[in-house]
C-alpha cells in the first residue's frame, strides 16, 4: 500500500526516519533488509499501544503512561543526536517524540475506520486519513528542517 523509500531527503543527511518508514512501522510492516533506524521500533510500539488503548479503554491509564516513556525516549534520543538550531526551533514547538505519537494514533483511527466503516468512501474515513497524511507532511517539514541543520557549516559572528 505504501512505498517505501530509505533515500534521505537532503543527500548526506538521514537523521530521523522518513514519514514512509513511519506509517510502515504504524502498520506492523517487516523493516527493509539492513539496518532499521532506532526511532522505528519505538513508532511500531506506540501504534500498538494507540490499538491497545482503542480495545481496552480501562486500561487507558497505563498504556498512557506507557506511551509518555516511549515519548520520552524518542525524544532524548533525538536531543543527543540532533543539532538543535534556532532556525527550526519554530517548527519543533511540538516535540519530535509527541509529533511521532500523534501521528500513531492518527494512523491506528484511519486504519480502524478503514476496516470498520460500511463504505470506504465514507467522509469519515477520508477525513481521518487526510489528518494522517497533513501530520505526515508536517514530520517531513520536521526531517527536511533537521537535515538541513545537520549539512549547514556553522558560522562564527
Amino acid at each position: 500500500m505504501f512505498v517505501r523509500n530509505r533515500a534521505p531527503i537532503i543527500e548526506g543527511a538521514k537523521t530521523l526516519p522518513d514519514q514512509r518508514e513511519l506509517v510502515a512501522a504504524f502498520g506492523g510492516h517487516p523493516p527493509d533488509p539492513g539496518p532499521e533506524h532506532p526511532l522505528i521500533p519505538l513508532a511500531r510500539a506506540l501504534a500498538e499501544l494507540h490499538r491497545k488503548r482503542h480495545d481496552d479503554p480501562l486500561a487507558t491509564a497505563g498504556i498512557d503512561c506507557r506511551r509518555a516513556e516511549l515519548v520520552s525516549a524518542i525524544d532524548t534520543w533525538v536531543i543527543t543526536r540532533v543539532p538543535q538550531r534556532q532556525s527550526t526551533a519554530h517548527i519543533r514547538a511540538e516535540s519530535i517524540g509527541a509529533t511521532m505519537d500523534r501521528m500513531a494514533a492518527a494512523y491506528t483511527h484511519a486504519s480502524h475506520l478503514l476496516h470498520t466503516a460500511e463504505k470506504v468512501s465514507d467522509d469519515r474515513v477520508h477525513a481521518a486519513w487526510y489528518r494522517l497524511a497533513q501530520l505526515a507532511d508536517h514530520w517531513t517539514d520536521l526531517i527536511i528542517g533537521a537535515a538541513q541543520d545537520t549539512s549547514r557549516p556553522c558560522r562564527s559572528a
